[in-house]
């Protein structure tokens, strides 16, 4: 693939994927804040059974209404790997995040650089190690997710049910998951999702193009809920929040 078009691909699995690859979790940069994301409500027509679990049998027709019916916590720690591959290189990038009660920080590493990013009150605050002053822009749903670099619930539940190839309950490393395969005609990739049932959060996320992987994410550590009296503060110690603080 020459550059001109693994610039592009680059871009598009940005857009579609992540919502922006390698600026944010930038998801839009592999690092970005993450919005609390709003489930669908249950609705009767969703497959829950009367004791409230999941359904024995998932498969194409029915993922999406299964996946609507899990809730991810309002609380936790996690940490990802995201890395983006074309042919002769790639990049990876490490990612913690903190989230409690709709407030959402990254910490990102990549290619040397440490950014950090903060989803707060509406707004998405942008800063790098060492700096006391942030850029400021406006948050948007997906800025949570944005910024750990990972799909968005949205993107899943979104998909067009004939793209769904495949799906149905897998065990990815010791995690039992929904897994979701759906192929982007238009781009001509393959998208895979493994949503961890315990938890609600998503456990991994693979894009090919043909047989070679050229987006993945995985998740390496996850305590739920987040231990309390962690600062979420902007970098001249402006404290916006701080977990189990009521």
């Amino acid at each position: 693939m020459d550059e001109k078009h693994r610039n592009i691909l680059v871009i598009a699995i940005a857009v579609t994927v992540l919502a922006a690859v390698l600026v944010s979790f930038g998801l839009p940069s592999l690092t970005g804040p993450v919005p609390e994301v709003k489930l669908p409500e249950v609705s009767q027509q969703q497959p829950v059974g009367e004791d409230g679990l999941l359904p024995v049998t998932v498969g194409p027709d029915n993922v999406q209404a299964v996946i609507a019916t899990l809730a991810r916590p309002e609380s936790y720690y996690r940490e990802l790997t995201v890395t983006l591959s074309w042919q002769g290189g790639s990049a990876a990038d490490q990612i913690q995040v903190w989230a409690d009660g709709g407030y959402v920080k990254t910490i990102s590493t990549a290619s040397g650089s440490v950014q950090h990013r903060l989803v707060a009150d509406g707004s998405v605050y942008l800063w790098y190690a060492g700096d006391r002053t942030w850029q400021q822009f406006p948050a948007a749903a997906e800025s949570g997710d944005l910024a750990q670099r990972v799909p968005t619930y949205e993107e899943v539940l979104a998909l067009d049910p004939a793209s769904i190839v495949a799906a149905g309950y897998e065990r990815r490393d010791d995690r039992d998951c929904v897994y979701v395969e759906a192929e982007d005609a238009l781009l001509g990739t393959r998208d895979c999702y493994w949503i961890e049932t315990a938890t609600g959060l998503l456990y991994a996320a693979e894009t090919y193009e043909g047989d070679r992987v050229v987006y993945a994410m995985t998740e390496s550590a996850c305590t739920i809920p987040l231990d309390a009296g962690i600062a979420f503060a902007l970098p001249d110690g402006t404290v916006l929040h701080e977990s189990g603080a009521g």
